[in-house]
């Protein structure tokens, strides 16, 4: 990129024109040269501005305006010195600032004229140069406004290097706190979290110490040193560098001595005192807003800590903070967390902005006297099973072989209904051999009475009445094969469908039997409970097939306790209020028995209290 022919100043006009033009080529050779080999922005930008005006003819006064903060712009170089007054300018700057585009000023002609460019980097407006230049014609300035141009370019390529810099060094910053968090994270304890850390933090950084305490109840206490198993906490310089942490946690901020930036450090006296010829930088580590620990950071060569690695540090410990918060919450044990809780109450209680938690708090102080003065009904709750008041048990009369079952366990069955019904072929065989003795016998009977033979009488009589009783005995049992239903109800057990023509025992039970209409329930209370029921209670029940009914219950009997699915429980009798439901033996339910009142904090917790003494008299000695 070759630039235009640099016009000869005033001095250089009354010179030899040989000795003019190689003082000429001396200063351009020296302004390119303070350009190429500018360290920093001030002197880029002066050495820059310095070429712009060389380049333009007859010009008098140049300034370059850049952003400093947002929307601020102040001057980053003067031309021809810095001590020239500019402020004439600030009018065309301001105007070209604010319309983003090139402007050619002139008061009246034959006047100097102002030429305004502006500075714009990726669509974002970064400063503006303003030339005062000598009356000329508008093609003329229109040459100075793209010689402004062309050079805006290296302007915006010493924004792209500032920001490619930036880049690099917030990256670094952000390697650099990742791999310190990766080291944390391995350790799931504090003390071990600790030592791992500032260990890799003294290596990484090249310090001869670097120390981490932590904030207790608002004063700083050393928790670990970099390779150093133990201290001791009561020691001078152990003393010396807990202060300096307060000093920064007070701040909440990075402390530095000797200070980076005299602009950005701030208080540093403890860490004077601490410091004595070394360099010491502290810095806060934060969690949710608030500071949970301090990272300090020493060096015995007395080199001080840059700007760059004070922006390490705190990079570090933006990601360490949230990290070193959770382990130490978990390391605290419960009344140092109860403790910390009652704090964070109270300052909310103190909050003007927070009246809901004022509100949410007045509520809960009234639900817990409630719960401890108001009472409320104390019932027992228990497994309940309804079963028929009275269970008939149908049994087999006699031996014999099963002829027919037409009914079996769930049917409801009527009065005088055939249950089932024995084979009665070999009584009516045996009815037939006792008709015909008795027959014989009475035959035998009246020949001997014809002949007055008196004593073959007597035992003939005998026989006849013996055959008349087995006769009897034979109808009874051709009665009885036909099994029927003793009352109206419904067949609890038993089902002989399967064994027709199966032989039954005299006595073996074939069907169970209970009415319809009278009902009791079991109530299966354990032991624990025991204590509160007896006879001639309430109670309410609610079964598992009638959930939108509650049924009325009184308690009838307790009778003894029986082992049931691993505890010990005892049957409860009660019977129903009412027997016109729909109910069937077997369903099953849950009962609640009413046992008096007891307040709300007893009825939750007197089974807790119980276990607990239990427990205690169990391991005590």
């Amino acid at each position: 990129m070759s630039a235009s022919p640099t016009p000869p100043s005033a001095h250089q006009a009354d010179l030899p024109p040989g000795i003019g033009a190689q003082a000429g080529r001396a200063h351009d050779d020296a302004q390119w040269g303070a350009f190429a080999a500018a360290d920093s922005a001030a002197e880029f930008c002066s050495s820059w501005l310095s070429l712009q005006c060389a380049q333009v003819a007859d010009a008098r006064t140049g300034m370059l305006l850049l952003e400093q903060s947002s929307g601020t712009f102040v001057p980053a170089a003067v031309w021809p010195s810095e001590q020239t007054d500019v402020t004439y300018l600030a009018a065309a700057a301001q105007q070209c600032l604010r319309e983003r585009r090139g402007l050619l000023l002139r008061e009246h002609p034959g006047a100097l004229a102002i030429v305004a460019y502006p500075i714009e980097l990726d669509d974002q407006l970064q400063g503006a140069i303003v030339l005062d230049v000598a009356e000329r014609a508008d093609d003329a300035l229109q040459r100075v406004l793209r010689q402004l141009h062309w050079g805006v370019g290296w302007i915006e390529t010493l924004f792209l290097r500032r920001q490619n810099s930036d880049q690099q060094q917030t990256l670094q910053r952000a390697r650099a706190a990742l791999d310190v968090l990766a080291v944390a994270a391995e350790q799931a304890r504090l003390e071990p979290l600790a030592m791992a850390v500032v260990n890799d933090l003294a290596s990484r950084f090249a310090c001869d110490r670097v120390s981490l305490g932590v904030d207790r109840q608002g004063r700083a206490r050393l928790l670990a040193i970099s390779h150093s198993a133990f201290f001791e906490k009561k020691s001078q310089f152990v003393t010396a560098l807990e202060n300096a942490m307060d000093e920064a946690l007070d701040q909440r901020r990075s402390v530095a001595f000797p200070p980076a930036d005299d602009n950005a450090s701030g208080i540093a006296i403890a860490h004077r005192d601490f410091a004595a010829a070394r360099t010491a930088c502290s810095v806060v580590l934060n969690s949710r807003g608030i500071g949970v620990g301090v990272l300090t950071f020493e060096r015995d060569d007395g080199q001080p800590f840059s700007s760059e690695e004070i922006s390490t540090f705190e990079a570090v410990s933006a990601l360490l903070g949230p990290v070193l918060d959770d382990r130490l919450e978990l390391h605290r044990w419960l009344a140092g967390r109860l403790v910390d809780l009652l704090r964070d109450w109270s300052s909310h209680l103190k909050d003007p902005r927070r009246p809901g938690f004022r509100v949410a708090l007045a509520l809960a102080a009234v639900l817990t006297i409630g719960v401890f003065a108001l009472d409320g009904d104390y019932r027992v709750s228990a497994r309940a099973v309804v079963e028929g008041e009275v269970q008939r048990a149908v049994v087999a009369p006699f031996d014999g072989f099963l002829h027919e079952a037409p009914v079996r366990a769930g049917f409801v069955v009527k009065q005088g209904q055939t249950l089932a019904s024995l084979d009665d072929r070999d009584l009516l065989v045996e009815r037939q051999r006792w008709l015909s003795e008795r027959e014989q016998h009475q035959g035998r009977y009246r020949d001997a009475l014809a002949k007055h033979e008196r004593a073959n009488a007597n035992v003939s009589l005998a026989q006849m009445q013996e055959a008349e009783s087995q006769l009897a005995l034979v109808d009874e049992k051709l009665t009885r094969a036909n099994i029927v239903a003793p009352f109206d109800g419904i067949i609890v057990s038993g089902d002989l469908s399967q064994l027709l023509g199966s032989p039954l025992e005299q006595g073996k039970q074939l069907f169970e039997l209970a009415p319809l209409d009278a009902y009791r329930v079991i109530l299966k209370v354990e032991d624990r409970d025991i204590r509160d029921v007896h006879a001639g209670q309430k109670g309410t029940l609610v079964l598992t097939g009638l959930t939108g009914e509650a049924l009325d219950f009184e308690v009838h009997n307790v009778s003894m306790a029986e082992a049931e699915d691993g505890k010990n429980v005892f049957r409860v009798e009660a019977r129903l209020a009412r027997s016109d439901l729909k109910l069937r033996p077997g369903m099953e339910g849950v009962g609640k028995i009413k046992v008096g009142e007891q307040t709300y904090a007893w009825i939750w917790t007197h089974r807790l209290t119980d276990w607990l003494r239990m427990q205690a008299w169990t391991w005590l000695p």
